[in-house]
């Protein structure tokens, strides 16, 4: 059988490798699932001088799910396992959230974009509507750390991707634009593998079903992100292991992450349990402790005053 060796940089613009000190870095980025998915279909080379069985193939169902040509097709559509459950609890959390929203007041003046009718007829002054301004719009990166230990629940899983959404529409409602991606970064000797996808853009349509997949989805951990490594031109042993995580001092580092975006890491590392979404949802805002810039819930409290309702 003839060796190959991965894919080249220069014949792929979703791959780039730099050199820092003594480090390569294998950069994978793509800007949407859409783009992914194209990727994937085109059945990139495999580096089967590194990976001469691969796990985005081999690995049991039990471990990562349907198999890898199936994993591929989610990623433009049709993942369903447990979506029921992750849209019920979503609701959950959204009734809370309800609370919180902002909206623009309406106030009575004599200069206005509406006329206030029964004003005029009573010849007020103040016979016309104006809104309040606008607030300037922010905008803010969410990079969430697709690792995540062996030992983690679905539950945990599903809850960290639900309290990922719920976080875009807090700060959505605290005037933020949000642009949302995934990242995986692993290390094997002097070699560093750093792909990042785009999930969602600000002021697109947050698309909770698209969004389902890759953060809950354990085929597109365990396939997908495992298919992308399998074609770099890795000259390290990544057959093994396929990478050690970097911790998220290294990861911010490697991946160019401002200082003002919020990473997300692995569920247990957010205080995600997987029992209690509201429970959660306080433990997950406070280690990212946003309350000094935005208005932040107290999910277990008003879940409770919303039952009593």
């Amino acid at each position: 059988m003839d060796i190959s060796y991965g894919l080249k940089p220069e014949e792929c613009p979703n791959l780039k490798v730099e050199n820092r000190g003594n480090i390569n870095i294998f950069r994978a980025s793509f800007k949407s699932l859409s783009q992914l998915h194209l990727f994937l279909i085109d059945n990139p080379t495999v580096n089967t001088n590194i990976f001469y069985t691969q796990k985005s193939i081999n690995s049991s169902s039990k471990f990562a799910g349907e198999p890898l040509d199936v994993a591929i097709g989610y990623c433009v559509g049709g993942y369903e396992k447990d979506f029921s459950m992750f849209v019920k609890l979503k609701k959950d959390i959204d009734r809370v959230n309800i609370r919180h929203v902002q909206t623009r007041k309406v106030r009575p003046s004599v200069v206005g974009s509406r006329p206030n009718v029964p004003a005029y007829v009573a010849g007020a002054p103040k016979s016309m509507y104006r809104m309040d301004r606008v607030k300037e719009k922010k905008f803010i990166t969410i990079y969430i750390n697709l690792a995540y230990a062996n030992d983690t629940t679905e539950a945990q899983i599903r809850n960290r991707g639900i309290l990922t959404l719920n976080l875009i529409k807090i700060l959505e409602n605290n005037d933020y634009g949000v642009n949302l991606k995934v990242f995986e970064t692993c290390m094997v000797g002097n070699e560093v593998f750093a792909a990042s996808i785009g999930i969602n853009k600000p002021g697109e349509l947050l698309n909770v079903k698209k969004c389902y997949y890759p953060l809950c989805g354990k085929e597109f951990l365990r396939r997908v992100m495992c298919r992308i490594k399998e074609s770099m031109p890795f000259k390290e042993n990544w057959h093994m292991s396929y990478g050690q995580l970097l911790s998220d001092k290294q990861s911010r580092i490697i991946m160019d992450i401002p200082e003002n975006a919020i990473v997300i890491n692995s569920p247990a590392e957010m205080g995600i349990m997987g029992e209690n979404v509201y429970e959660d949802a306080d433990r997950f805002l406070a280690k990212l402790n946003l309350n000094k810039e935005i208005v932040v819930p107290n999910y277990v409290k008003e879940s409770k005053e919303e039952e009593v309702r």
